[in-house]
């Protein structure tokens, strides 16, 4: 048994639950009395699918009882991945006062590409992957659901 598993399984299923209470007082949407997926579909749609991984990882764990491997606390803790997430964190804090600075495009791009470097991908695929999910991103909201993003001072 691992107790990893379980700890991530259950904070899973915890944060589905945060998300059923919450999205439980979203109002529902109908149209001609017929009610129709709202405000709430998405975040429950989220929450099963939480729910059902979380389900999963507590399975394995019970499932792998005589394969638990002994892990050492401290090996697990680096100077190097303390840094990272400290970056990360700092990076996710800047995140919301930069694009209403240069925009959304721009920085999403900046902080998609930073995050790839910090977290180990090599400096060009990260420009190229930061760029393609920043475009795939416009084109799902901007395009499709017509929802505006931060301009910025930047024109684009």
């Amino acid at each position: 048994m691992k107790l990893k598993d379980i700890v991530y399984g259950s904070t899973l299923i915890i944060i589905s639950i945060f998300v059923f209470a919450i999205g439980s007082g979203f109002p529902n949407y109908v149209v001609r009395s017929k009610e129709l997926p709202g405000p709430k579909f998405f975040p429950f749609l989220i929450a099963y699918l939480l729910i059902f991984a979380g389900v999963y990882f507590i399975m394995r764990s019970f499932l792998r009882k005589g394969k638990a491997e002994e892990t050492n606390a401290t090996s697990l803790v680096t100077k190097r991945g303390i840094l990272r997430v400290i970056s990360i964190i700092v990076g996710i804090l800047l995140y919301v006062p930069l694009i209403n600075l240069i925009g959304f495009k721009v920085g999403t791009f900046i902080l998609a590409a930073l995050f790839m470097y910090i977290l180990g991908v090599k400096l060009l695929r990260a420009l190229l992957y930061s760029l393609i999910l920043t475009i795939v991103i416009v084109l799902i909201f901007g395009m499709v659901f017509s929802i505006p993003f931060p301009q910025g001072f930047l024109p684009f």
